[in-house]
C-alpha cells in the first residue's frame, strides 16, 4: 500500500499517512470549501489501510482549527480506523495535539473520543 501525502494549503491540512510505520499525521487547519470532496480519498485510503494495518497505528491529529464540516469528516475518518481498535491483535490510538490553552479544540477531541469510544491521548503543544 502506498503512502498518502497531501501538502497543506490555505484551507486544508497536511496529510502524511505511512502504512508501513502505522504513523498517520493530519496537521494544520481544516476548512476546505468542500470538506466531503477533500476528505473522500483520505477516508477511502483509511478504509483500505484498516483491512491490513501495521501492528501499531497512531493517528496524530495536530489541529489548529477546523470547521463543523471538517469535524464531521474527521469523525468519518476515525470511524474507518475503529475496526483496527476492535481487533485484539492490533494497537490503535489517536494522539490529539492542540494548541496550549485552546479548550475548543480539546473539547472537540473529547467529544469525538466519547462518541466513537476509541482511546485518545491528549498533548498540549505550541504551533
Amino acid at each position: 500500500m502506498e503512502k498518502l501525502e497531501i501538502e497543506p494549503f490555505l484551507q486544508t491540512p497536511e496529510i502524511n499517512f505511512n502504512p508501513e510505520s502505522g504513523v498517520l499525521l493530519l496537521s494544520g487547519k481544516s476548512y476546505p470549501a468542500d470538506a466531503i470532496d477533500f476528505y473522500r480519498p483520505i477516508i477511502e485510503w483509511s478504509k483500505n489501510y484498516s483491512k491490513n494495518p501495521a501492528p501499531s497505528t497512531t493517528m496524530i491529529c495536530e489541529i489548529e482549527y477546523l470547521n463543523s464540516a471538517s469535524q464531521k469528516q474527521l469523525v468519518e475518518l476515525l470511524v474507518a480506523f475503529k475496526a483496527i481498535y476492535t481487533r485484539s491483535d492490533k494497537d490503535f490510538v489517536v494522539l490529539w495535539k492542540y494548541e496550549e490553552g485552546d479548550d475548543d479544540i480539546l473539547s472537540v477531541g473529547e467529544l469525538i473520543e466519547h462518541e466513537l469510544e476509541i482511546p485518545f491521548r491528549y498533548e498540549e503543544t505550541t504551533f
